[in-house]
């Protein structure tokens, strides 16, 4: 901070020689007020540096295993995978909610909660080397808009997150010969909207806007950060099934129910554990990439730009263009709106 020197009269009536004196000899101040002020830009120019440092590279660190490293030590278990979960999308007025779990045991500088990643090419870089990184596993789960209608945003949140889990637990029994449990495949030309909400888990190669209702997407990488094709029928033990034990880390403070294993609420845990920032991030680009294939199917709302926000743009777009099949009637204003069969808004309560 600069200090300003602030110059004041003395008054005269009661004004001594020995006072006078010392009123005169001020040259010494003046050389510390000089010196602070040379120093002043050297200070303003470090402190204009460092964000600049922090955004880009946010990091030569990455979030801690705190608690990853106290169960591994308490369960003395080698074969303890820590998975964290977290999700992304709770708030906005358009497009899905969306969940991942992420089991992920490289150390990739950078990985933190999503939130604070402000630029976007940057998450999308954490994300590649996430999903590049060795032996990781990864699922993420997608609920649609009339999924949250249906259900609210709450349940389906912590729906997303039981489907991701129980995703990353299966992929190893998705290649084990004889134990398929689920169908990794493009979805059916001839599904309608209705079979799409009520597959549930069901996984598809990829996240599309393309899709509606509630899917999954998962991967899994060799020793070598390689993918390893789940539908390519490759064989492992049969043994392998039962050779992991799982414990998910879950952002928050609720834990869906009937979770498909040992799991755990942690209250800010995308900014406090490593294994729950990697699936802050995996969620957050899911989700950002899903809105900008949306931009282009819904034009005119903006929705690239504020990703469903509900900002003061979006909303005078929402009067002026109605509601699209992606928008959360349940969510205010909306649900003080009436809408006819095309999102045209036909009475206005808000």
């Amino acid at each position: 901070m600069r200090l300003r020197g602030i110059a004041a009269a003395a008054d005269a009536s009661d004004g001594s020689d020995e006072q006078n004196s010392v009123t005169t000899k001020s040259k010494p101040e003046r050389k510390r007020k000089s010196t602070t002020k040379k120093g002043a830009p050297k200070r303003s120019t470090k402190t204009k540096t460092t964000p600049q440092n922090d955004d880009t590279k946010e990091s030569p660190h990455c979030l801690p295993r705190t608690r990853e490293e106290e169960l591994k030590h308490l369960q003395s278990q080698s074969n303890l995978q820590i998975i964290g979960v977290d999700e992304a999308g709770r708030g906005p007025l358009a497009g899905p909610v969306v969940a991942a779990a992420a089991i992920v045991p490289t150390d990739i500088p950078g990985i933190t909660d999503s939130k604070k990643i402000t630029k976007e090419e940057m998450r999308e870089e954490l994300y590649e080397k996430i999903i590049s990184s060795p032996n990781a596993r990864w699922a993420v789960a997608i609920s649609d808009a009339q999924k949250i209608d249906d259900i609210n945003i709450l349940q389906a949140t912590l729906e997303s997150m039981r489907n991701a889990v129980q995703s990353i637990i299966e992929i190893p029994l998705i290649r084990t010969q004889g134990q398929v449990q689920v169908q990794v495949r493009e979805k059916d030309s001839n599904d309608d909207d209705d079979n799409a909400s009520a597959r549930g888990g069901l996984r598809e190669l990829k996240a599309s806007s393309k899709i509606y209702g509630c899917y999954v997407i998962c991967g899994m990488n060799d020793e070598q950060g390689m993918p390893i094709e789940l539908n390519s029928g490759m064989v492992q033990n049969e043994n392998d099934k039962c050779q992991y034990m799982y414990h998910a880390l879950v952002d928050g403070n609720r834990l869906p129910k009937d979770m498909p294993c040992e799991a755990e609420a942690m209250v800010k845990g995308d900014s406090r554990e490593y294994a729950i920032g990697a699936a802050s991030i995996l969620a957050k680009v899911t989700r950002d990439r899903l809105m900008h294939e949306y931009d282009l199917l819904f034009p005119g709302y903006g929705l690239k730009r504020h990703k469903g926000y509900p900002t003061a743009a979006h909303m005078a777009k929402v009067r002026e263009l109605g509601a699209s099949p992606i928008h959360r009637r349940t969510f205010a204003p909306l649900k003080h709106m009436s809408f006819d069969d095309d999102g045209n808004i036909i009475e206005d309560n808000s």
